[in-house]
């Protein structure tokens, strides 16, 4: 069990969701609840999203939004990026995973999955506490994510500091122009 009283089970009910299981000091007994994961296998497998943004509501960690691959190709990788910061709240944690695209020279493009973390400190402790004590609870669900990052400052989100953390030296961010 996590400190916040949010925890994931080892028991799917399908490969596609989990029960994440809240446990109230004594009384009641514990109650499960649902949690889909079907909307991160579609973005790692099926490459189907563009990014997935998650929060904590009633002990449950939900899916806030969503950008489908066919949106973030119209708005182009820049503005995909930028409506992911966007979803960002100045004073509330959130879960993000985005699938990065990068040219790395003789290998090739390649993609990876960036699990965030954001906690900012303009946030109330219970928030910031209750983000980092429940991470393990989404995180240990979210297999095929090369990358964490930790961010508590707006700069931390910016595009150059995600990419130097993810990408090897050599390696030059794909930028798609956006499709009419």
């Amino acid at each position: 069990m996590q400190s916040s009283g949010v925890t994931a089970e080892n028991q799917a009910i399908s490969d596609v969701s989990v029960v994440i299981q809240t446990h109230p000091p004594l009384y009641p007994p514990p109650t499960k609840k649902l949690f889909r994961q079907a909307k991160y296998e579609e973005l790692k497998l099926r490459r189907k999203f563009a990014y997935i943004v998650y929060k904590i509501e009633n002990s449950n960690i939900v899916i806030e939004s969503k950008l489908t691959t066919e949106d973030a190709a119209r708005l182009g990788s820049v503005a995909t990026y930028e409506s992911f910061i966007a979803l960002m709240p100045e004073k509330e944690g959130r879960y993000g995973v985005y699938d990065f695209e990068y040219d790395s020279g003789s290998d090739g493009i390649r993609n990876k999955l960036v699990f965030f973390l954001w906690a900012p400190d303009t946030a109330t402790i219970k928030s910031r506490m209750l983000y980092a004590s429940s991470k393990q609870a989404i995180r240990q669900r979210l297999d095929g994510i090369s990358t964490e990052i930790q961010c508590t400052d707006p700069s931390e989100l910016a595009f150059e500091a995600v990419f130097q953390n993810l990408a090897p030296a050599n390696a030059k961010p794909l930028i798609k122009a956006p499709k009419a």
